[in-house]
């Protein structure tokens, strides 16, 4: 993947970006989550997240999961239930030329999002909430500095056993 200037660069969901639901329910994706290498067949799979959120997962990260997911028996009646829950809300995107994409109502009714949304970064897959949901007191800023504390223990440990 590259950029416009045909540097390599990888998928980052960063930033804050508060944006207003069209008539046909449309929202447009911020443009700093796109690559030059997209095109009009690039997917983005939609899925119900906690907190009232809608999860936005790239082609490569939704395999992965779609991998582990294999993992569940058919005869699980939870893990197939979760599935179940998840598949009848899983909405596979494409982007038109502006970046726009249309919302199912069941993703808009699961987020609360009626008119307005913001797509907050979560640095590998994004996030789509409805402004009244965006700040949680679920999680303060030290457990959030917490867990990246352990992220990068977890990758000082790695890089040590190579």
């Amino acid at each position: 993947m590259s950029d416009a200037a045909g540097n390599s660069r990888k998928r980052l969901f960063s930033g804050s970006y508060p944006v207003t639901m069209d008539g046909q329910r449309r929202l447009a994706m911020p443009k700093n989550w796109r690559l030059a290498s997209d095109t009009a067949d690039t997917e983005f799979y939609l899925l119900p997240g906690r907190n009232k959120r809608i999860y936005v997962l790239t082609e490569e990260r939704f395999n992965r999961m779609l991998e582990s997911s294999d993992n569940v028996a058919i005869m699980d009646g939870e893990g197939m239930s979760s599935h179940e829950a998840i598949g009848q809300q899983l909405q596979i995107v494409t982007l038109d030329k502006q970046g726009r994409f249309q919302l199912s109502n069941n993703l808009a009714q699961h987020a609360g999002i009626d008119k307005k949304a913001v797509f907050c970064g979560a640095i590998f897959c994004g996030t789509i909430v409805a402004p009244e949901n965006l700040y949680s007191d679920e999680q303060s800023k030290e457990q959030t500095y917490n867990y990246l504390q352990r992220l990068e223990e977890q990758n000082i440990k790695q890089r040590q056993n190579i």
